[in-house]
């Protein structure tokens, strides 16, 4: 069950570039570097994807009374990145009327 945990950081790591993905946004300037703002936005996109689906093994980990293998601080650091990345693709993109 290490790989649960493991796929948890992976997760927690891809919100963070998620979230550094809105400051690269309001940089102006960074067009000689554009190897690392490629990887950061990939790793940004990836992260709805990975942490639906970290936080779907984990509760279903939760549920059948596994051991807690995976710290609830982690858990719930994802819980809500996920929440802000489910406003951002889908809530947000309604208000807006955008098509």
């Amino acid at each position: 069950m290490r790989w649960l945990l493991f796929i948890n950081r992976i997760a927690l790591i891809c919100n963070v570039c998620f979230m550094v993905m809105f400051v690269i946004n309001s940089i102006k300037g960074l067009e000689d570097h554009q190897l690392v703002v490629g990887i950061i936005l990939i790793l940004a996109v990836c992260a709805f994807l990975l942490t639906f689906i970290a936080l779907l093994i984990t509760t279903i980990t939760f549920m059948i009374g596994k051991k807690n293998i995976v710290p609830k601080y982690l858990f719930l650091l994802n819980i809500v990145f996920f929440l802000i990345q489910f406003y951002y693709f889908f809530i947000s993109n309604i208000s807006s009327g955008t098509n």
